[in-house]
């Protein structure tokens, strides 16, 4: 935290340099404002600079932060790309919008009530480029501008020439296209920017970062984090770890400290090539003229475990994999001050929150919150937990256990259990995370802490609920 408190300083500076040392013009604040909302994939919430990580380069990105709302409890409801995906669009739990896999395509009515075509129908200029993720029926006729794909897609990809080019270079220039064919367009506009990185490449997969990298970070020793040492192997019970998919995925990439090592600094590579691209985007804004009166958001799906437990992926209630980096930055004179929240914000929050700063009704079928209010007034009000849900159709082939759980600051609770039979459980945790945030000492079972147990799954019932 003091970290990310210098970094508002110290960081603030190279932004107003970049975005220019001008007064906003005052008319940015008399018409809607053009928005970026910028997502990754399987970013972890400690993937930034800016929050403390001392091995990563990501200067774009850890200047918009400092000079923006930094949301520092950002959390998924469900960590797994295609439904958090889902989620960001409607604004819903995946309980509500019913996407659980890959295959699923959105309704008409469901697709007409994703923020996208709510701001286009309420006179934005779309556009999308990158990983959709959402099923198999792209929405192409429903933006006005489309660079998206479906499935995984790949980081092998070939410019107009038929060159080699990396996907995340390339994202950069279609944004940079779109920016510079809104140059002096009387409409607003807001681009989704979907990254497939720092998703691995392939399945079971392989990080696979632009080779412009390859020397970055190659003299250093990352930090690893504490708990993918041996230690913790056995934090989860054999029913939970034989042939789970996190545990295999694991041996592909962490089981060695060298392997660790490479692996992580080629994660931190796709990180940073996103950084270049952001600063593409932004140089864009400025020589365009657009970037005193454009918002950008940007978030993760999901997170990813680096070796904790002995694991790789997401799709679990732990930390790693649940936890995301999230920002605004916002340029206008009217834009609350920079800082750093505190209070627990989610991925069903995007919708509403994007749908608000360009001053759309938010639809009551969407159950998240407009984040920005946390900087306009009183948070007595606010979110104090979380239900978070991944229910998963398990095979013996790919054994990915079911979660459901609740989430508070200080505190947690999960369940896992085979495929949507609740009553299957395989194995329960329960944290308190003041004392113990790296999730080691699983309180379930203390006859010392039953009434702490008892509490916490009653509250989880009530948050299950309420999802609906």
């Amino acid at each position: 935290m003091k970290q990310m408190k210098a970094n508002l300083l110290l960081i603030g500076i190279s932004l107003t340099l970049m975005m220019g040392c001008q007064k906003p013009d005052q008319e940015a604040d008399q018409k809607p404002p053009n928005i970026i909302f910028l997502l990754t994939d399987d970013q972890r919430w400690d993937g930034l600079g800016f929050v403390g990580n001392k091995t990563l380069t990501t200067p774009n990105l850890d200047s918009l932060a400092a000079q923006g709302v930094y949301y520092n409890n950002a959390y998924v409801t469900t960590s797994i790309c295609a439904v958090s995906r889902a989620s960001i669009l409607t604004g819903q739990y995946a309980r509500r919008h019913g996407i659980w896999g890959f295959s699923r395509n959105f309704s008409r009515e469901q697709l007409e009530n994703t923020y996208p075509l709510l701001l286009r129908q309420a006179g934005y200029t779309t556009g999308f480029i990158g990983k959709y993720g959402v099923g198999n029926q792209l929405p192409i006729e429903d933006f006005d501008y489309w660079k998206g794909f479906p499935g995984q897609g790949t980081f092998n990809e070939t410019d107009e020439d038929d060159n080699p080019i990396h996907l995340t270079r390339k994202i950069g220039y279609q944004a940079a296209e779109f920016i510079q064919r809104q140059a002096g367009n009387d409409k607003p506009f807001c681009l989704s920017i979907s990254f497939k990185a720092p998703h691995v490449e392939g399945d079971p997969g392989y990080f696979n970062p632009d080779a412009a990298y390859k020397d970055l970070y190659a003299e250093q020793e990352v930090t690893i984090p504490a708990t993918s040492s041996e230690a913790y192997f056995q934090h989860f019970p054999d029913t939970f770890t034989n042939n789970n998919v996190a545990r295999n995925r694991w041996g592909d990439r962490f089981s060695t400290s060298e392997m660790q090592q490479e692996s992580i600094k080629k994660y931190y590579r796709l990180i940073h090539g996103i950084d270049v691209t952001v600063g593409r985007i932004l140089a864009e804004l400025r020589a365009s003229g657009q970037d005193k009166n454009t918002v950008i958001v940007f978030t993760s799906d999901n997170g990813f475990y680096l070796g904790e437990y002995g694991f790789a992926g997401k799709w679990y209630g732990s930390e790693p994999s649940i936890r995301v980096p999230m920002f605004i930055f916002d340029p206008r004179p009217s834009a609350p001050k920079p800082g750093i929240i505190e209070e627990q914000v989610l991925n069903i929050d995007i919708a509403p929150t994007l749908l608000s700063i360009a001053g759309v009704e938010i639809p009551e079928q969407m159950q998240g919150k407009d984040i920005t209010q946390l900087s306009k007034q009183a948070k007595a009000d606010w979110r104090d937990h979380f239900f978070y849900e991944h229910l998963w159709q398990s095979s013996k082939g790919y054994y990915i256990p079911s979660t459901e759980g609740v989430v508070f600051k200080d505190k947690k609770y999960m369940k896992y259990f085979l495929n949507e039979d609740t009553s299957a459980v395989i194995f329960e945790e329960l944290y308190e995370l003041t004392q113990d945030p790296d999730e080691t000492r699983n309180l379930i079972g203390s006859a010392e802490h039953a009434a702490f147990q008892n509490e916490l799954k009653k509250l989880y019932q009530q948050a299950k609920n309420r999802a609906k």
